[in-house]
């Protein structure tokens, strides 16, 4: 596949991660017969081909970009109810305003409305990220077998048919312990979280004829933060088992690393790769070939 990309620098220590939503670069090292010849670390670049005037930037990384939006609704949703709901801080009495009853009661009405639009941004993007993770965890070649007791039957699933057919629960819990080697994830204390989390999610996707809007109250449960950072819990869940046995991959989000750990290959074939230009002249050459295309810095 043709990509094209910049040499950011030689070495990953020498890397700073200036965007946590920006996709991992990759550490290309070439090795003589065990011996570290040769680094750089890869950054890929993409294009929007504006007429006379592309915008060239470093792509983001599409589970961090989702992640990030359920991430920072969930922060503006706890410094709303800090400083307006909390009932524990927070006055709701009309009876007791000093204010105009009326304007008390609108108030307090927006309140709760930007509350509630936080919280289900947070909800959606939080599961959809969760999602996006699964299915792009799934390789082509993956099958998942179900057994049938009903049927007496064993149905196959591939990489499409479980994007399309299989619950996230259970991609979450049946397959991709499968894929990363990990403990189960039910018997973790945050799986109850995403049950819920996967619950409202559907609550205001699927909406039906609800009696007025007795599914929000929900939103005010004390468990609400947790439920919605569940979604990076389970992130990290994988992430975990996966960087202990020191593997890791361009998938992963910068948002869920403790540690800054690079995607490494030490597949380095000179062939494979091209110079086009540089930083301060441009591209050099618009050959169309199926090598990485790589900028110099």
């Amino acid at each position: 596949m043709n990509k094209q990309g910049l040499v950011y620098c030689i070495q990953p220590d020498q890397y700073d991660i200036f965007d946590e939503r920006i996709s991992k670069p990759i550490c290309i090292k070439q090795l003589d017969k065990g011996v570290e010849t040769g680094s750089m670390v890869f950054q890929e670049l993409d294009e929007v081909n504006f007429t006379k005037n592309p915008l060239t930037y470093f792509p983001p990384n599409n589970v961090g970009l989702l992640l990030s939006i359920s991430k920072r609704h969930l922060k503006d949703a706890k410094d709303l109810f800090k400083k307006h709901i909390d009932p524990h801080l927070v006055n709701h009495s009309f009876v007791d305003a000093a204010t105009n009853k009326k304007e008390f009661l609108k108030e307090k009405s927006k309140v709760v409305a930007d509350y509630i639009e936080t919280i289900q941004i947070c909800i959606v993007f939080g599961y959809t990220a969760l999602e996006a993770f699964s299915n792009l965890s799934i390789t082509d070649t993956y099958q998942y077998k179900v057994n049938v007791k009903s049927k007496g039957i064993v149905e196959l699933y591939d990489k499409k048919a479980i994007e399309r057919w299989v619950s996230l629960g259970d991609k979450l819990s049946k397959i991709l312990p499968d894929i990363y080697e990990t403990k189960k994830i039910e018997t973790t204390k945050f799986w109850s979280y995403f049950t819920k989390l996967e619950k409202y999610r559907h609550d205001i996707i699927h909406q039906k004829t609800i009696e007025r809007t007795d599914f929000y109250k929900t939103y005010f449960n004390k468990d609400i933060f947790e439920i919605c950072a569940s979604a990076e819990t389970v992130l990290k869940f994988f992430y975990e088992a996966h960087s202990d046995k020191q593997r890791t991959n361009p998938l992963w989000p910068w948002l869920i690393n403790k540690d800054k750990e690079f995607p490494l290959t030490t597949d380095f074939k000179s062939e494979n790769f091209e110079v086009i230009g540089n930083l301060f002249e441009g591209k050099t050459s618009n050959k169309n070939n199926d090598r990485k295309r790589t900028t110099n810095r």
